[in-house]
């Protein structure tokens, strides 16, 4: 990502599959769309496509990630206003165990190219902007992340995305740690963590692919 981008973009991201050891979501089967109950075959259902969106700015949240105030329980956690704004337009805080996901009526998922002319001259290097829309069209949350045609293939297959917001989702690394550093194990606990704190929400988002 250039620094330009850095400065424009929203909030952080990452684009991935539900078997992904930083998620272990595995493949899920339960799951509720707008028109009911999704009819999937265990046995050929594929990992499904995932977009996650860790807040940049967020109650809490620091050069270390998201700090517990002092003393506090994991029931005193401080209300963030970006999650708790998207719950009243429908989306749904996601439990501590994940087994199922609901459609989010209204919501969409946006995938439009975002061209650096000056890498993709020496890299063949191009990457896509996801906009996170609410029911009326107003830009929740915006990312920058590397194309993916088998990603992108999925969501247009399945006309949907998950989509997961919150504000630790594993892919801040802790503070002075490089992206080497920062292992799978790492993120895969700071999803867990964000669960079981209540700062995660998402569901089955629909897809509109721009590209």
């Amino acid at each position: 990502m250039s620094h330009h981008q850095d400065e424009v973009l929203d909030d952080s991201g990452r684009i991935l599959f539900s078997d992904d050891p930083t998620l272990q979501l595995g493949v899920l089967t339960g799951l509720e769309s707008a028109e009911g109950a999704v009819a999937l075959d265990p046995a050929q259902m594929r990992p499904l496509p995932i977009a996650l969106f860790e807040f940049r700015h967020a109650v809490g949240v620091g050069y270390f990630g998201y700090i517990l105030p002092k003393g506090a329980s994991p029931d005193d956690v401080p209300e963030e206003p970006q999650l708790e704004g998207a719950i009243l337009f429908g989306m749904r805080r996601l439990p501590p165990e994940v087994s199922d996901l609901y459609s989010i009526p209204g919501w969409e998922l946006h995938e439009l190219p975002e061209e650096q002319p000056h890498l993709a001259q020496s890299y063949a290097s191009t990457d896509s902007r996801l906009e996170l829309r609410t029911p009326d069209g107003e830009i929740y949350s915006r990312i920058c992340v590397p194309r993916d045609p088998e990603w992108t293939a999925a969501a247009l297959r399945l006309g949907y995305v998950v989509v997961l917001c919150g504000v630790e989702l594993g892919i801040r690394a802790p503070y002075a740690m490089s992206a080497a550093q920062h292992t799978a194990g790492m993120s895969y606990e700071a999803f867990r963590r964000g669960l079981a704190l209540g700062l995660t929400i998402g569901g089955l988002v629909t897809y509109v692919d721009h590209n």
